[in-house]
């Protein structure tokens, strides 16, 4: 089930990784609230503006709110008071890191998106090892058990000498019994 799983993710994170448009902090343009922002600068300056009114909403807030390299962009703030955090969205979601700052929030999201191609990578490699582990489980399993024969010759000596315990105990509880009932009629 685990290797059906990381199948099923492998190919969204692949259907991400077609999807995703290059973006650089010199080219880089977003989408915010049917606006688009041209340039690190506007960009940085939209989205720094609004991670400030999710903080001063002071409430729970994920949502879209626009569109970056290919990808949904949302924004999600919890009531904890924290610093509102944002995250592309295709198939599969990809946080960036929390800034307040205007370059830092620029920069976040440009880790975000390069972070699409890392993650299929991992999710590869993740399942290339599992199947190898898969496939070594199944050869163990096939394998004969090397101790079978001694373990068959010491469950055939432990039934043995279960038997004869088994008899000793009844004739020596027997004999008790005899000598109780004959103590007993005295």
């Amino acid at each position: 089930m685990l290797i059906e799983a990381l199948e099923r993710k492998l190919a969204l994170l692949e259907q991400d990784c077609e999807r995703a448009e290059p973006a650089s902090a010199g080219d880089m343009r977003v989408e915010l609230a049917g606006q688009v922002l041209v340039g690190a600068e506007a960009v940085g300056e939209g989205l720094r503006q609004l991670v400030r009114a999710a903080k001063a909403a002071q409430g729970s807030v994920e949502q879209r709110v626009g569109r970056f390299a290919g990808f949904h962009l949302g924004l999600r703030a919890s009531r904890d008071n924290g610093v509102p955090g944002l995250y592309l969205e295709g198939h599969c979601r990809y946080d960036a890191d929390v800034y307040q700052t205007a370059q830092g929030l620029v920069a976040a999201l440009l880790a975000a998106l390069a972070s699409v191609p890392k993650e299929r990578d991992a999710a590869r490699q993740q399942l290339t090892v599992r199947g190898k582990r898969l496939a070594d489980l199944r050869i163990e399993l096939e394998r004969p058990f090397e101790h079978e024969g001694r373990l068959a010759d010491l469950l055939a000596r432990q039934r043995r000498l279960q038997r004869q315990l088994d008899l000793d105990q009844d004739s020596a509880g027997a004999s008790r019994m005899d000598a109780e009932d004959t103590k007993l009629a005295a």
